[in-house]
């Protein structure tokens, strides 16, 4: 329930005083030990580093946990055998962007079902008086929401209350800030060893690819077209997430220079005229019954897409005005990836695909299908389903 502002912040900060605070927090960013989380009062049972370079003390381990977004469910599943454990709120882009993957989880988990959904801090209808109805012990934010909440006020707010939070980021920069969130992850939920272990298989697979690309010298001229056919043409990876890991494969991400940083959109005769050597487009969930035709034309990826939906709908992204005049489709060069990739732990299994795709002869060995189901197996708490990866496209 919402509360009037003044009357909520009067409140809960009293509350906050009361049980949740006994600190300020820094929404500067400062990387000094305690600057966002206790005072000096006594020794910190857990010191934890964000991926803003931020240190937080907490003088217990955090036993209610808030997911600002949604998606970190990513990260707990990998985690914990529940991935709910902890969690007593989390942001709704999980529902809206991940809604079958969040389903299958549902199904195993129904307890998640329960878990207040707080919103979106991007969007401006999460309040910090949803937030400290939860009472957690810690919030954890993103550094894209960082960005927002910076913006408008709403960390001085948090900071006003003493609520505790800490960021983590597999968008911005997954090459650096994987391993950093994971065993931040790992410390906040008390799994600090399954983190570790995860970082390792992930360090290892990442830098065995990397460490290939070095001795390659072509660079194919490579778009990656995000959510292709879901929103108007085209919305293309800039300096960020998947286009970085385009870089990572031995690729030339071509968006920084038609583009600023991260993503955003250029029009189908700009995409005509780059016309890239590779062409991946990211598809996802978004069908809200799978049964049913959409109105739009994206690709249909992710644990509730099976192989032949999937090929149905691989060539939709190409209906549009002028795409036939690209030339990747036409030379097999055309390819889709789940679109949650660029936003979870998982995202080395889309480096893994770009550097087979944009280096067939170099890494004709990589079965990045296959590796990300043995991955769930070894992994996730939930079977195995769908289909993640499409390449062997077929011009019409």
């Amino acid at each position: 329930m919402k509360f009037p502002r003044t009357l909520a912040a009067l409140l809960f900060s009293f509350i906050a005083v009361l049980g949740l605070a006994g600190c300020s927090s820094d929404s500067s960013g400062g990387d000094a030990a305690g600057s966002n989380g206790d005072e000096k009062n006594g020794e910190a049972v857990l010191t934890v580093t964000d991926a803003a370079g931020r240190t937080v003390d907490f003088d217990k381990q955090p036993e209610r946990i808030l997911l600002a977004e949604g998606r970190g469910i990513f990260a707990t599943s990998i985690l914990q055998d529940n991935p709910f454990d902890k969690v007593v709120a989390y942001g709704d882009d999980f529902e809206k962007a991940a809604p079958a993957m969040r389903d299958k989880i549902l199904e195993k988990f129904p307890e998640g079902k329960d878990l207040p959904q707080i919103g979106s801090l991007q969007k401006g209808d999460a309040t910090v008086e949803n937030l400290l109805a939860q009472k957690p012990d810690v919030v954890m934010m993103t550094l894209d929401q960082k960005k927002v909440a910076e913006q408008n006020g709403f960390l001085s707010d948090m900071d006003a209350v003493g609520l505790k939070y800490v960021f983590t980021d597999f968008r911005q920069d997954p090459l650096n800030n994987t391993e950093v969130s994971m065993k931040l992850f790992g410390d906040i939920f008390g799994a600090s060893d399954r983190a570790e272990s995860y970082n390792k298989f992930w360090s290892e697979k990442a830098g065995d690819i990397t460490d290939r690309v070095g001795a390659i010298t072509e660079k194919p001229k490579t778009v990656v077209w995000m959510a292709a056919g879901f929103m108007d043409c085209c919305t293309i990876a800039g300096d960020a997430n998947l286009g970085k890991l385009v870089d990572a494969a031995g690729g030339h991400n071509v968006g920084p220079e038609i583009l600023g940083t991260d993503e955003t959109e250029i029009t189908p005769e700009k995409l005509v005229e780059v016309n890239p050597d590779k062409l991946i487009v990211t598809g996802g969930e978004w069908a809200r019954d799978p049964q049913k035709a959409d109105a739009f034309s994206h690709v249909e990826l992710g644990y509730q897409a099976d192989e032949a939906a999937a090929r149905e709908s691989f060539g939709g992204p190409l209906h549009g005005p002028g795409m036939e005049q690209l030339t990747a489709p036409k030379e097999g060069d055309f390819f889709a990836v789940y679109h949650q990739f660029y936003d979870s732990p998982y995202n080395v299994f889309a480096l893994e695909a770009f550097a087979k795709w944009l280096h067939p002869e170099e890494f004709g060995d990589l079965d990045p299908a296959k590796d990300f189901e043995d991955f769930n197996a070894e992994w996730m708490p939930i079977d195995y389903s769908g289909t993640f990866f499409l390449d062997g496209y077929e011009a019409e």
